[in-house]
């Protein structure tokens, strides 16, 4: 069915805006918290290197879970990570909702692609693993750019809530 593989197009979607995203407000986010370009960007250093580090022991972990609760706690996750984050909070609260998240990215996207591959027919495979990944394609080319007008046209907090919204 290609409903699954919609659904986890779309999770794709937000989940890879929430990581992107914050490339395009950098300069806002240090001009608001007064630290350093380099430092701000550590936001998105630090959930690579957490999905780095993690990511094959967490999806090991997380497999022996039902795949549609683990789908739905990772996108809860990021959504609550999204609205921490419009409220500003100090920095280090910032970094910790902002890399929380990332221990559950890789595990949404073996989920994602192991319900659209096993949901669909044997001959169809290929075509619901293209229309997951069609989530990455599509945030990798709206993603920066949307946040950075977003931010530029109201404020980052809002570029985040419009994150969260995906």
């Amino acid at each position: 069915m290609k409903k699954y593989a919609y659904i986890g197009s779309l999770g794709f979607l937000g989940i890879i805006t929430t990581e992107f995203g914050v490339i395009g407000f950098l300069p806002q986010l240090a001009k608001h918290y007064d630290i350093s370009i380099d430092k701000a960007g550590r936001l998105l250093s630090a959930f690579s290197l957490v999905i780095a580090l993690t990511g094959p022991f967490m999806t090991l972990l997380a497999s022996s879970f039902d795949r549609k609760k683990v789908m739905f706690t990772a996108i809860l996750i990021f959504l609550i990570s999204n609205i921490i984050s419009v409220f500003t909070p100090p920095f280090w609260i910032l970094m910790i909702a902002r890399v929380l998240p990332a221990f559950l990215q890789p595990v949404f996207i073996a989920t994602a692609l192991s319900v659209a591959v096993s949901m669909g027919d044997k001959e169809k495979e290929n075509e619901m693993m293209s229309i997951v990944f069609s989530g990455v394609a599509l945030a990798m080319v709206t993603t920066v750019p949307l946040a950075t007008y977003m931010a530029d046209l109201i404020s980052f907090e809002w570029a985040y809530l419009v994150q969260g919204s995906y």
